[in-house]
């Protein structure tokens, strides 16, 4: 108990540099923008507003991981949470530093460079705190997911398998075009586990890889969308791709919901 107590606190703490900088942005400071006259677009005021919420949601989460109370809440507040909030932050901490070590430059936009090293970082580590957190919480209260082993077939195992395969073609088809990892191992993760193994490896790859296509996909159309100074264009291509990520990881998303719950539950039955 006390290393969750730790590790929730750190992420939380990882956080606050995000949210000090929304909190400011959204009160006219133009600290860390090049040109603090975009902060008064409403595109960016909804931007911020919505980006500041998320961290405070981040926020609760660990929290809620942390805390012994957090076992009473219902499986579906903590999971849906967690599973985009991973699905954003783990990519991140896993491109930033292979990012630097390549020597690419901040993104384009009217955002100062310092900026996108605080906020990658921070989210880099709460991410990476996060998925930690997580992992303790679901092994004390979901203990059977993560034993290893083949699985029983269950009553949807057939509906499992229809919905996995249409998924996995859509996150191929994404680890192609995308050139994206997380689409690849995601569908091979799904796909062993519709076919009974369990265990960490799958579970964790099937997690991460359909949690990363529907998160950051889902986050991709919003910014291009919604007419923000970060839009660099919606070519029609990276916007048909960024829809198969949202609609694929939410089909492998479903898999692995259904086989959360039927899997505890043969579990507590038995």
């Amino acid at each position: 108990m006390k290393t969750r107590f730790v590790i929730g606190y750190a992420a939380v703490l990882c956080a606050v540099p995000y949210l000090t900088l929304k909190l400011l942005w959204l009160t006219g400071n133009g600290i860390g923008f090049s040109d603090p006259s975009v902060l008064r677009e409403p595109t960016m005021l909804m931007l911020n507003t919505v980006t500041a919420a998320l961290d405070v949601v981040a926020i609760v989460v660990a929290l809620v991981l942390t805390h012994s109370w957090g076992t009473r809440l219902p499986g579906w507040a903590v999971v849906f949470p967690m599973w985009v909030a991973t699905g954003l932050l783990v990519p991140i901490a896993v491109m930033a530093p292979l990012s630097m070590l390549s020597g690419g430059g901040s993104p384009a936009g009217p955002v100062q460079p310092w900026v996108y090293g605080v906020v990658y970082s921070g989210f880099s580590l709460q991410g990476v705190l996060l998925a930690i957190a997580f992992v303790f919480y679901a092994r004390a209260r979901w203990a059977p997911l993560f034993v290893a082993g083949q699985h029983p077939s269950t009553p949807t195992q057939g509906l499992q398998i229809v919905l996995a395969n249409l998924g996995s073609v859509v996150a191929l088809a994404v680890a192609v075009v995308d050139l994206n990892v997380f689409a690849l191992v995601g569908a091979i993760g799904v796909q062993m586990l519709v076919r009974g193994r369990t265990g960490w490896g799958p579970l964790s790859v099937a997690w991460l890889g359909s949690g990363s296509m529907f998160a950051m996909g889902l986050w991709s159309m919003v910014v291009m969308l919604g007419g923000t100074p970060f839009n660099s264009g919606l070519p029609v291509l990276e916007g048909f791709t960024e829809l198969a990520k949202v609609l694929g990881g939410t089909v492998l998303g479903l898999v692995l919901l259904f086989l959360m719950v039927e899997r505890t539950r043969s579990e507590s039955a038995a």
